[in-house]
């Protein structure tokens, strides 16, 4: 996809991207579910290493204006339940100043194109109860699984 100014284009994460997915990053951290800083610079270097590499984790990213505005990871994994990987959706962020227009939706769809293509049958991710905003999206692009998450730190 090609980027035109104030048009909005998805496409695969780039390393020339460092410096802007980082802000995001920053910005899911303290906004996002996890409502603080961003974890240690050398889990952050992996991370943006991992998804830039692009299996099984997958990046892409919102540009707009010459921007990154959004982005999505997500990590592709074998089920016991299928022959094809299942698709978990990771990370979802947007900028505030592009919220409300199209960009986080664009971000799954464009996610769910991509894990088709990588042979993916679902995609699926997690959500905090309370997040009412997120909800809202989430409901309008997929269904909810009537799952709980049960999890224990090791």
């Amino acid at each position: 996809m090609t980027e035109d100014a104030g048009e909005l284009a998805v496409r695969p994460l780039e390393a020339a991207d460092r410096s802007d997915w980082e802000q995001l990053w920053i910005g899911y951290h303290a906004h996002g579910p996890f409502g603080g800083p961003p974890p240690p610079p050398a889990v952050t270097e992996a991370t943006f290493a991992r998804v830039l590499a692009g299996d099984p984790m997958l990046a892409l990213v919102a540009v707009q204006d010459g921007g990154l505005v959004g982005i999505v990871h997500a990590v592709l994994h074998p089920v016991t339940s299928s022959d094809k990987p299942a698709c978990f959706l990771n990370d979802l962020f947007v900028a505030e100043r592009a919220r409300r227009c199209g960009v986080g939706r664009r971000l799954v769809e464009s996610l769910y194109d991509l894990a088709r293509a990588k042979g993916a049958f679902r995609v699926y991710w997690h959500m905090q109860v309370a997040n009412a905003t997120a909800a809202k999206l989430y409901d309008s692009v997929a269904s909810r699984s009537g799952h709980t998450v049960f999890r224990r730190a090791l």
